[in-house]
């Protein structure tokens, strides 16, 4: 298979022109694929090229959509790992054999817990403080 392929590939799903592309172009820092963008790239990439992505491991490659008051304190997966990039190239040998080609280092990322119970427990601040101003605004 040829590189082609794969530029031809993000120019229809990413809407990227083909003449932009490098074999090596790191698909979210030089193209700007991340968070949303990069998880459905990479479910089209693996329907269209039959590839199992079950290695994949999003962390290494981007980050996530949005932003959380939790993540201030807790660190994204994202950012306890470092970066791989994700190339053309690399497309190109995913589709070829038919599976996803990085190895990951040994690593662990810490679960999202205490993230979670700070994001819940702002939400929840915001909506008795959204509560009280109506009863104080009815009253």
């Amino acid at each position: 298979m040829q590189v082609e392929a794969i530029y031809a590939f993000l120019e229809q799903t990413q809407g990227i022109n083909r003449w932009k592309i490098k074999p090596e172009s790191d698909l979210c820092n030089d193209l700007g694929i991340d968070g949303d963008d990069f998880f459905e790239l990479e479910q089209a990439f693996a329907e269209r090229f039959a590839v199992n992505m079950d290695s994949y491991r999003w962390y290494f490659h981007h980050g996530e959509e949005g932003w959380s008051i939790g993540a201030l304190i807790s660190p994204s997966p994202r950012q306890q790992v470092k970066h791989i990039p994700v190339s053309p190239e690399v497309l190109r040998q995913a589709a070829v054999a038919g599976y996803w080609p990085i190895r990951y280092p040994a690593h662990e990322v810490s679960d999202r817990t205490l993230e979670s119970r700070i994001n819940t427990a702002c939400l929840l601040l915001m909506l008795g403080f959204v509560g009280l101003c109506m009863l104080h605004w009815l009253a």
